[in-house]
């Protein structure tokens, strides 16, 4: 998984460094609210760790806004250094999905970390359905393997999406982008993410109408509405999302 920890505490980032590289997981550590509000507009993360005990940084407001910016697709978990039962219950009913207190243990915060990436994913409910045949690099089989959630169903190989069923046609940037969305389910993709991948074009302004165009007609195309399940949400000026409903 790729990690953003807020901690400024060297001896905590490190123990949060040990117990995560073992595992595969990398970590980007930042010091203060403002930087990671910033890395997170720059590119989405798996799971979020936050220390509540920063100097400087209300990990509480910074929790809402995440949860009001990214949804609840992003797992986040929560560290202080108090283990006292109202300030846990405080974090969590503030949008945190775990609460583990400081200092934390090497192995079994690698332990918590990865039971709440797999509920997570389980929540999500996103599946990859892998067809039988001799293994394949990862790489490979992201390009031909179908991507399954709820009633939508891309053929990546052939480059077709299915929903209920019933294929639908989409340009090739509207097929890009939806299934950019949808590898990111219950994530913010930033605008420029969306120029990045799907128009390949660095110059490209993130503001342009032509983003919000594609957007609109994958949603209309798609039938991205609750009655089938989900819902295609905005937030202003930095990207758009794919939720559960």
């Amino acid at each position: 998984m790729k990690i953003a920890a807020l901690e400024d505490n060297p001896a905590r980032a490190m123990v949060l460094e040990r117990a995560l590289h073992p595992g595969g997981h990398s970590v980007a550590r930042f010091r203060c609210g403002p930087s990671l509000v910033a890395a997170i507009h720059r590119e989405p993360y798996d799971m979020l760790l936050l220390d509540r005990d920063v100097v400087g940084t209300d990990a509480e407001k910074l929790l809402d806004w995440i949860r009001r910016t990214l949804g609840s697709g992003v797992p986040v978990m929560m560290l202080g250094a108090s283990d006292a039962e109202h300030d846990v219950a405080r974090c969590l009913t503030a949008g945190a999905d775990a609460y583990v207190p400081q200092p934390a243990r090497q192995a079994e915060l690698l332990a918590r970390i990865e039971a709440l990436g797999r509920r997570a994913a389980a929540s999500v409910g996103l599946t990859v359905t892998v067809p039988p045949g001799p293994p394949r690099l990862e790489a490979e089989a992201e390009l031909s393997d179908p991507l399954v959630c709820g009633a939508f169903r891309f053929l990546v190989g052939q480059r077709e999406v299915h929903v209920h069923g019933e294929r639908v046609t989409l340009s090739p940037k509207e097929y890009a982008l939806a299934l950019l969305l949808f590898r990111h389910l219950g994530a913010l993709v930033s605008r420029q993410m969306m120029i990045e991948q799907v128009w390949h074009n660095p110059g490209m302004q993130e503001q342009a109408r032509t983003i919000d165009s594609h957007l609109s007609r994958v949603r209309t195309k798609l039938r991205l509405w609750p009655f089938n399940g989900v819902m295609l949400r905005t937030v202003y000026r930095l990207g758009s999302r794919i939720d559960y409903v």
